[in-house]
């Protein structure tokens, strides 16, 4: 990578993203003259790095869609900078990463660990070893907290206190959907070691979470929705992926939907508590309904028209008898 000049940082805004990017940030800080830091997601992953890319660049935890695949393709053989790819969402169907030009690629799908186990891995040597407990606060608030390095570094910290930080990060930032500049400030605050906990802003927003959750749950009781084997709710009065969990909990159906209809789009998040492969049904049956989706195998997102939504559920519950 190149020493001096400008870094960019595009990342996913949970808490796996965040704190891979918190990472980069602190392992690379004497290295750029300016480290500016974006979020993203797969569908718009493209757009942003048009308007926001500049120098070398780095993209964490950012899945690529097979529909922007073609196009991402294209804008990374003509970028100039160094690029490095971290990421560890399945890959999209009938697709290899090895078309995409970047100069360097940290992947593990099987393993199931974090983007940002995988961030620190890849940039450990450039920071102290008690750095790992930001890489744990991201593996713990992404469901990622059964690997053998996250079992090994817990080891070395007093478990509980981890879990607390993990649970004041994801819970902050879940209150912090779409306000990005508190979201770098977060980046910041974590990329010099300093805990969840002290940053004054994040705390108050999880306490916030914690109370419209429960608020949440109630509501979901009150107003689910269920189709064959899915349960679902429409514009939860909060977070999808909490809305989702508790759809999935109070049907004991086999996959929870919550959705958010944005004009003609809905947004999902989508749970399920079998072993259904949620990242590879979604792949495949949105391109029926020309939408995309993917994310893991037991939580993962979609995006679809709005009138696509019913032609949906049929292809869904149709994946779960087959």
């Amino acid at each position: 990578m190149t020493s001096g000049k400008t870094l960019t940082i595009l990342a996913h805004g949970d808490s796996d993203g965040i704190c891979s990017a918190s990472i980069v940030k602190a392992a690379l800080r004497g290295l750029y003259d300016e480290i500016e830091t974006y979020f993203t997601h797969p569908v718009g992953l493209v757009n942003d790095l048009m308007e926001f890319a500049r120098g070398d660049l780095v993209i964490l935890d950012v899945a690529i869609d097979e529909r922007s695949a073609p196009k991402l393709a294209e804008y990374l053989e003509g970028y100039k900078g160094y690029v490095i790819y971290v990421d560890h969402h399945p890959p999209p169907l009938g697709l290899s990463l090895a078309g995409l030009r970047f100069d360097e690629k940290v992947t593990d799908y099987a393993s199931e660990a974090s983007t940002s186990e995988l961030t620190f891995k890849r940039f450990s040597s450039g920071l102290p070893r008690d750095y790992d407990r930001v890489a744990l606060y991201g593996a713990i608030a992404d469901y990622a907290d059964i690997t053998e390095w996250v079992k090994e570094s817990l080891s070395r910290w007093d478990k509980r206190h981890i879990f607390f930080e993990a649970g004041i990060l994801s819970q902050g930032l879940e209150g912090s959907r779409k306000l990005y500049d508190l979201k770098r400030s977060v980046v910041d605050h974590l990329s010099r070691n300093l805990k969840p906990s002290s940053h004054e802003e994040l705390v108050r927003r999880a306490l916030a979470q914690a109370k419209e959750n429960e608020d949440l749950y109630l509501w979901v009781k009150n107003n689910l929705n269920a189709e064959g084997y899915v349960a679902y709710v429409i514009n939860p009065p909060g977070s999808l992926g909490v809305a989702a969990t508790y759809a999935l909990g109070v049907s004991n159906l086999r996959v929870g939907i919550a959705v958010e209809v944005r004009g003609d789009i809905m947004v999902m998040s989508l749970r399920v508590k079998d072993t259904l492969d949620l990242n590879k049904v979604l792949r495949e049956i949105t391109r029926f309904v020309e939408g995309s989706g993917g994310g893991h195998r037991n939580a993962a997102g979609a995006r679809l028209r709005k009138g696509e939504f019913r032609r949906f559920l049929e292809l869904l519950n149709g994946s779960l008898t087959s």
